[in-house]
């Protein structure tokens, strides 16, 4: 049987977290998506396989992450290889445009909600993280 969530769920949350990039040898921060977003941003977004930041969090990451990527994928720019491949800190201004310029809305009530009750559940592995994940905003596409 099927869960009735599971079909129904246009929402995503957006997140700022650290990964160890092991082309570059260097962490980086990058956006990164709870779940496969709806509508075209879908495009942007892909699975990659990170190690884990320190061997003191052995198994704490999921086995890949869904990260939110500057290029679309299949655009012959798809490597680890770039510098600029992954979207960053830098980058949430242009993502909050692409955003609402695409039909996505960001429900800014939820999102403060959240950041004020200081939420930090891992729904891959179901457990709480240590921190290192900040949410950056909830959006739904319609």
């Amino acid at each position: 049987m099927e869960s009735p969530f599971a079909s129904t769920n246009n929402t995503f949350v957006l997140y700022l977290e650290p990964i160890l990039n092991s082309y570059f040898q260097t962490y980086q921060n990058v956006i990164t998506v709870s779940s496969m977003p709806s509508g075209p941003i879908a495009d942007l977004v892909a699975p990659m396989p990170f190690d884990d930041l320190s061997p003191f969090q052995s198994g704490s990451k999921p086995s890949c992450t869904m990260v939110l990527l500057r290029y679309p994928k299949g655009g012959g720019v798809f490597s680890r290889k770039c510098r600029d491949y992954f979207m960053t800190a830098h980058d949430i201004p242009s993502v909050i445009s692409y955003l609402r310029q695409n039909g996505y809305t960001i429900d800014t009530q939820l999102t403060n909600m959240i950041q004020k009750s200081a939420i930090a559940f891992d729904e891959n592995n179901d457990h709480y993280l240590s921190g290192n994940k900040k949410m950056i905003c909830v959006c739904s596409y319609p």
